[in-house]
């Protein structure tokens, strides 16, 4: 159909119906159209019935083979992965071994030479003030282990904050362990540890991850601070802003907390400090 007949058939106001009529009649293909699938019928091609499903058939076959190779690849991986992981937990279990091994072999070299440096001092015409001042400056330091009746403070995640579905909201985090020592401190205690760990002026107490650090040494929950400091010390604990805001915590995210004394409890020394600035003191 030429362009002008094809413009006056649709400016007749029935074209849409004729449209329709040869719709329903089955005369509603293109000339052209018509022509093309003449030709495929006389000479017997029915659209590539055959090529087409044998084509299809050798991409699914193609598609099983790539998902099959996926499976077997993922499933090598799989044990090579878990042997890593195993010999990653091995290691890190032989590193904390040996840390702690250290950490007592330093411990005992240190308390040989406090030993000899009173033994030293004891001799000394002015050996008296010089092992009192060291005394002081000795437990200012957490250089020497202390013993006392103690206030126990242990705090722990909500059940809510563990497992697949944990909420953060029930979380100990290392904000609230250094509050919670700070409002130890305030309230009388004379020496702090966290789980053993002994706290001084320059502790650290940090997070990585989820894992709360003192001192760069990792913490397990439950969190125990362990504070000297006399019977009264529990009790001002808890009238403090800080023993209020730990009790608003558990009744509002569940956490755990809760306040006990222990008597005759011993606290370790800390670490000794790493020096970076010395020099020699000139005799006078």
């Amino acid at each position: 159909m030429s362009e002008q007949g094809a413009k006056r058939r649709w400016d007749r106001p029935d074209a849409s119906m004729s449209l329709l009529a040869d719709l329903f009649s089955g005369s509603g293909l293109d000339p052209g159209y018509e022509a093309a699938a003449a030709r495929r019928a006389a000479s017997g091609d029915r659209g590539g019935g055959p090529g087409r499903v044998s084509r299809l058939l050798a991409a699914m076959v193609l598609l099983g083979l790539l998902g099959a190779v996926a499976v077997i690849q993922v499933r090598r991986g799989a044990p090579v992965a878990q042997r890593q992981r195993e010999a990653l937990i091995t290691q890190i279990h032989q590193r904390t071994e040996e840390t702690g091994a250290l950490q007592r072999q330093a411990d005992a070299l240190r308390a040989r030479t406090e030993v000899l440096r009173r033994s030293a001092l004891a001799q000394s015409d002015a050996g008296q003030t010089a092992r009192q001042d060291l005394d002081r400056a000795t437990g200012a330091a957490a250089a020497a282990p202390v013993s006392g009746d103690a206030t126990v403070v242990t705090v722990d995640d909500s059940h809510s904050a563990r497992g697949a579905t944990a909420q953060q909201d029930g979380h100990i985090f290392d904000q609230d362990l250094q509050r919670l020592v700070n409002g130890l401190w305030a309230a009388g205690a004379t020496a702090v540890a966290i789980n053993g760990q002994r706290m001084t002026a320059t502790t650290a107490i940090r997070s990585a991850g989820d894992a709360i650090l003192v001192d760069y040494r990792p913490l397990s929950p439950p969190y125990a601070v362990t504070a000297l400091g006399g019977s009264g010390l529990a009790r001002t604990f808890a009238a403090s802003p800080t023993g209020k805001a730990f009790r608003t915590l558990e009744a509002t995210f569940g956490i755990r907390y809760d306040i006990r004394q222990e008597d005759g409890v011993r606290l370790p020394a800390a670490p000794a400090p790493s020096l970076r600035y010395a020099r020699t003191e000139t005799p006078k």
